[in-house]
């Protein structure tokens, strides 16, 4: 569980120190919004990152190229200002955002659907964190509703057994199964591909037979999802199809 963070800098590359008690040994991880990050254990001598990084430096520099070369070019896709309208291809919908000032009883943002496929934002909308509670809100019921349905047509369709499903933003994973057959699911799946959001559905649904990776666990995902390698491939670049406006925290 990492437990504390700071920021700096080394040789003109930014970074951020977290602290993880099940970390045995200092690492490194990259991510397209956060940058780089020192994952390192309790009581690491800190003055050692500098000499890590450097010794990693093209390893960073290849990684960050990556992430330039794949990063969709696209300013709703990649800024990180409130957004005007939201594609959320994991349900075949596009919606446009309307933002209204307008003083309310209570300080907030009501969020109201119109037709025309049509969001408006009412209240303190000046607040751009407010805007994003409320956003993600939305995109929460959003969730529910449609992503929460496919995941039943496959329970119902393959012979699937679950207890429940919920949904929640998260920083890494984009889906888990509980040893209780509780599947969880990240919001960020609203902005994938279609076939990648079945695939990770199937993948979380097969770990309701398989509490592992094993083998077995991959022949069954792969009698599900024939592409299974493919899209676990793609999987790898799928935060780009997430909004900067989402991604960030």
């Amino acid at each position: 569980m990492l437990r504390s963070s700071s920021e700096s800098h080394c040789f003109s590359i930014p970074y951020t120190i977290r602290v993880s008690r099940r970390a045995k040994a200092a690492r490194l991880r990259l991510s397209p919004y956060e940058g780089l990050i020192v994952v390192v254990p309790t009581g690491f001598d800190r003055k050692q990152v500098p000499a890590l990084i450097e010794s990693n430096k093209k390893w960073i520099e290849k990684v960050q190229r990556t992430f330039d070369a794949h990063r969709l070019d696209d300013t709703a896709m990649t800024g990180r200002v409130l957004p005007e309208r939201i594609a959320l291809a994991g349900i075949g919908q596009s919606w446009n955002i309307a933002y209204r000032h307008e003083p309310l009883q209570k300080p907030g943002i009501q969020v109201y659907e119109k037709a025309g496929f049509e969001v408006e934002l009412v209240g303190a909308v000046e607040n751009s964190q407010l805007c994003r509670e409320a956003i993600e809100a939305w995109l929460k019921r959003q969730a529910k509703q449609h992503l929460g349905a496919q995941l039943m047509s496959l329970v119902s369709e393959h012979g699937f057994s679950v207890s429940g499903v919920s949904f929640r933003k998260q920083r890494s994973r984009w889906g888990s199964c509980s040893s209780k057959g509780r599947i969880s699911l990240n919001l960020k799946l609203l902005f994938l591909p279609p076939e990648l959001v079945r695939y990770i559905m199937l993948h979380e649904l097969c770990h309701t037979l398989h509490m592992n990776h094993s083998k077995q666990f991959w022949s069954t995902v792969a009698r599900f999802d024939p592409n299974c390698a493919e899209h676990d491939r793609r999987m790898k670049h799928a935060w780009r199809y997430v909004p900067a406006w989402f991604a960030m925290k």
